[in-house]
């Protein structure tokens, strides 16, 4: 009887603590938080920002119509800094010295390269008529940029002059049949450093690429990813060479949450499967103070050990994440931002 009572007991003591840890994984205490977060507009309804660049207390937007926008969150003001006939959906905002390049995803890709003491020029080259660019990362005057494949191959280029000239990767990737990349926020390419290049892609196969080289050879790991048109790796961030977060799914069946977040610890070598998930499709993965925060259409997660865990964080249709010392900055609809206190890294759930 006694050793029936302490195993009923240990059985127990076990119980609670796995229910203890599976509510502090299904937690609302953020989301009822956060349903007061302080929001700005652009004063335009109809637009949405998939480009989102955050430098304190600077924000700028690149919007569905093809602007770029200026929010001061400090002083509450709203700025439109560019808006050009012919330069459609803005998906990706990067910085270089004074200048901010922004990128067009539509029929033809061309960039932006903005002088924030004033002129604007458009950068097209004409292999790129036709051409969707998924996304752009710098630093410094170091520049990466990834578009969809054309003729079997990922477009895949670099810049060495903060985005003046961009000149074809040396080393040619070959796309699968249905692979591409998703430009749902700008953030399926990241440089690790000036000659470390990574992107991912997605549709019936997904894959992490990764070039030492600056270019000239690639690596690729097969990321497990349902296939699907509507599927797969769609956003990516290493907060450093070694830890990286992947996060997608399906946006079609966006509530699914299986397999839409994916974590490494060796560079991308290997990834692992997140323990608690985002609450489905993730279009967004950014990093801050050591905690990672991924957004969707149904809301935005958080996680305080690399995207191993997931806790809910807030509800609503969120595109992209950024983030300042003191806020996280995300997009959502009708031309808005909203501004959200960070979660410390030392919290305990």
């Amino acid at each position: 009887m006694r050793n029936l009572m302490r195993s009923t007991l240990l059985s127990l003591s076990f119980l609670v603590c796995v229910g203890s840890a599976e509510a502090q994984y299904n937690t609302k205490k953020y989301i009822k938080r956060n349903r007061k977060a302080a929001t700005m507009t652009c004063g335009n309804s109809t637009i949405y920002s998939r480009g989102l660049l955050v430098e304190g207390a600077k924000v700028f937007s690149g919007n569905s119509d093809g602007s770029m926008y200026y929010y001061n969150t400090e002083k509450e003001k709203v700025q439109l800094l560019f808006k050009l006939d012919g330069f459609v959906e803005m998906r990706d905002i990067e910085r270089s010295g004074d200048f901010l390049i922004g990128i067009q995803s539509g029929e033809d890709g061309k960039l932006v390269r903005l002088n924030m003491n004033g002129g604007a020029k458009i950068i097209e080259k004409p292999e790129w008529k036709g051409l969707f660019i998924d996304g752009i990362d710098m630093i410094e005057n170091r520049g990466f940029l990834m578009g969809d494949p054309v003729d079997g191959f990922f477009s895949l280029y670099h810049t060495n002059d903060g985005g003046k000239n961009w000149l074809p990767c040396k080393g040619k990737v070959p796309a699968e049949k249905g692979e591409a990349g998703f430009s749902s926020s700008g953030t399926n390419v990241q440089l690790l450093n000036d000659s470390t290049y990574a992107f991912i892609s997605g549709g019936e196969k997904s894959q992490f690429y990764i070039s030492k080289d600056n270019g000239k050879s690639w690596e690729s790991v097969l990321l497990p990813f349902y296939p699907g048109e509507s599927s797969g790796a769609f956003s990516m961030h290493f907060s450093t060479d070694q830890t990286g977060v992947i996060v997608g799914g399906d946006y079609v069946n966006s509530d699914l949450m299986l397999n839409t977040a994916y974590f490494t610890r060796d560079g991308g070598k290997s990834w692992y499967n997140s323990v608690h998930s985002p609450r489905g499709y993730r279009s967004c993965v950014f990093e801050k103070n050591g905690v990672y925060y991924t957004s969707g259409r149904n809301g935005i997660d958080f996680s305080l050990d690399n995207g191993e865990n997931w806790i809910p964080f807030a509800d609503g249709p969120y595109y992209s994440l950024g983030a300042n010392e003191a806020q996280l900055v995300a997009t959502t609809k009708q031309g808005k931002i909203q501004l959200f206190d960070l979660i410390s890294p030392d919290t305990k759930n």
